[in-house]
């Protein structure tokens, strides 16, 4: 997926301070105090000291400069983080350079929307269900914001007029290898979602994601065997690969790359949702 990098602005000091024998020269101090004004701002130090907000962020969407949506002043998380309390193979889609998982503000409400045409039957329910899952494993708060004609893009934007103010939601849709190739041969669903920079400050979320799925393998999986089962467990896959968790080589795991006989997460699966919905509040 498309990654958006805040592009940090470069002060530059131009040197040649020079001292008349009477004393500093009055422009270059004036100079020299802005610059470092204009530093201690775009660091975040000077909206410290004089208790006003620190500078936004923007980014580049469809060719517009716009500010990164800002939290919610005095934000808390919306439901509690849940507790790493298993252990298996899991990893994550984005780290920070320390290693740790880049996931979902917590203290926001992760909005999704869900296009109907050619869903089976128990899409929508399958869709509840998996996103339920993934929210009591990740602690984070899903909210279902209804139906939308929105085609599943990979490329989508971020921010739409369709949706309001903020990040565009997460997309499911449904179709098929004939409109996305990319669900050609055994490929029942692709998750991801996009990388954005803090409102303010240094730090990087995850923001807007789709679930692409394949409805004529979903239908043919729901027609097997435990079918309802497998078919959830494929959405919840892809759930867990829009909120950040990558493939592991382990099979018993329900993210290795191809499905076996598990339906419910893996202990990894577990352990890696519950970090990935640790990450710090925007702004914290």
């Amino acid at each position: 997926m498309r990654r958006y990098r805040r592009q940090a602005a470069r002060l530059e000091q131009r040197g040649g301070a020079s001292a008349a024998r009477a004393g500093l020269n009055p422009i270059l101090v004036v100079g020299l105090i802005g610059a470092l004004l204009g530093l201690a701002w775009s660091r975040g130090v000077l909206p410290t000291w004089l208790g006003i907000a620190p500078p936004r962020t923007f980014i580049t969407v469809q060719g517009r400069l716009v500010a990164v949506p800002a939290p919610a002043k005095d934000a808390v998380r919306v439901l509690p983080g849940v507790e790493v309390a298993t252990t298996g193979s899991y990893a994550f889609l984005d780290v920070t350079a320390s290693g740790a998982p880049i996931g979902f503000d917590p203290c926001r409400p992760i909005r999704y929307v869900v296009r109907p045409d050619g869903a089976p039957a128990a899409g929508d329910q399958l869709i509840a269900e998996a996103v339920a899952t993934i929210s009591s494993a990740t602690g984070l708060a899903f909210v279902d914001a209804g139906y939308t004609s929105e085609e599943p893009l990979l490329d989508r934007p971020l921010m739409q007029a369709r949706y309001g103010d903020g990040w565009a939601p997460v997309l499911f849709g449904w179709s098929d290898e004939h409109m996305y190739p990319e669900l050609a041969g055994p490929t029942a669903g692709l998750g991801g979602a996009s990388v954005v920079p803090a409102a303010s400050g240094p730090g990087e979320f995850l923001a807007g994601g789709r679930v692409l799925l394949d409805a004529p393998d979903l239908t043919a999986i729901l027609a097997s065997p435990d079918g309802y089962a497998r078919a959830r467990a494929v959405i919840v896959h892809e759930v867990a690969h829009v909120i950040g968790l990558d493939h592991v080589a382990d099979a018993g795991e329900l993210m290795a790359p191809t499905m076996g006989a598990r339906t419910e997460l893996g202990p990894g699966d577990l352990a890696g949702l519950a970090r990935v919905g640790q990450v710090a509040c925007d702004g914290a």
